[in-house]
């Protein structure tokens, strides 16, 4: 496990499958910082480390954002980084359907049950968004709405391969069909050409030229078109222990995400949002399939 002066002790509140989360953190860190490149906490994570200084404590993943440019610099960065770590995107595992990276932890395994049919990168993850020029406009135009549902749906169509199903006599109707589809869409690799579709289209306004920016891969898109400045160099934060860098206004940033982001939400709601097909933290996720015959 690789160590810094960054991180003063590990959470007993934690479960093991959000230290695993952290040390990929540290190690993402420790590359940022090694190579002068911006990112801030984003999303759910961002708000832990505002209301609960690390984890919400139901939450099973991490999220971090980076603008484009750093974005691109780190996902060159696979030579420097931890052995046991892959950074993840459709360009460096020809099977893995976004267009944000994951860096995972290739000791581990936690098949999600939507991707249980995709044959790439199973290790446990944390997210690495970029956040691109949204809109030149404060008030974005009818235009940037229709690039987000299009954005979307591009994403869904990624999930193709996991129609997949054993045939069944009672079904064989839709299974036949179904499996037809996910076939073909894994044997003629559309997903890698959607890839580069979506890229080309989210980075046609850059960064640096919009007014506003954000994440357009997040759970809502429409609400992630900020203000640039809210971003800018970030502010420092704690996360379990961690130094981290959070937007600029970070409370700007989480109001418009969130709303009244410091009031809990209701029981029935604090849960995680990622269901698994298998987890190990300690296999890894190859020898766990084959042994589990997933």
């Amino acid at each position: 496990m690789w160590k810094n002066d960054n991180i003063s002790s590990v959470g007993e509140h934690m479960n093991d499958l959000q230290k695993c989360q952290l040390n990929i953190l540290i190690e993402f860190i420790r590359l940022c910082e090694e190579h002068n490149l911006t990112y801030y906490l984003v999303g759910g994570t961002c708000l832990g480390a505002v209301r609960h200084k690390g984890f919400i404590p139901w939450d099973d993943d991490i999220d971090v954002g980076m603008p484009r440019k750093d974005y691109d610099k780190f996902i060159q960065l696979q030579k420097e980084i931890k052995k046991s770590y892959f950074i993840q995107t459709y360009k460096s595992d020809k099977n893995y359907i976004y267009n944000f990276a994951k860096i995972r932890d290739c000791t581990t395994t936690f098949i999600e049950n939507t991707f249980v049919c995709h044959q790439f990168n199973h290790g446990v993850w944390i997210d690495v968004f970029p956040i691109d020029g949204m809109s030149k406009e404060v008030k974005p135009a009818i235009e940037f709405k229709k690039k987000v549902r299009w954005t979307w749906h591009q994403v869904y169509l990624m999930y193709l391969p996991a129609l997949k199903r054993k045939l069944r006599l009672k079904t064989l109707w839709k299974d036949i069909p179904l499996n037809i589809v996910a076939f073909l869409f894994g044997l003629l690799n559309v997903g890698h050409y959607r890839n580069k579709l979506v890229d080309k289209k989210v980075t046609k306004l850059s960064y640096d030229d919009a007014v506003l920016v954000g994440n357009y891969f997040g759970n809502n898109a429409k609400r992630e078109a900020m203000p640039k400045e809210i971003f800018e160099e970030g502010t420092d934060g704690v996360f379990e222990g961690i130094k981290v860098k959070l937007p600029k206004d970070y409370d700007k940033y989480l109001t418009l995400l969130f709303g009244d982001y410091m009031k809990l939400p209701p029981v029935e709601q604090q849960i995680g949002h990622h269901f698994d097909k298998g987890f190990s933290l300690t296999e890894d996720y190859l020898t766990y399939r084959k042994e589990h015959n997933l």
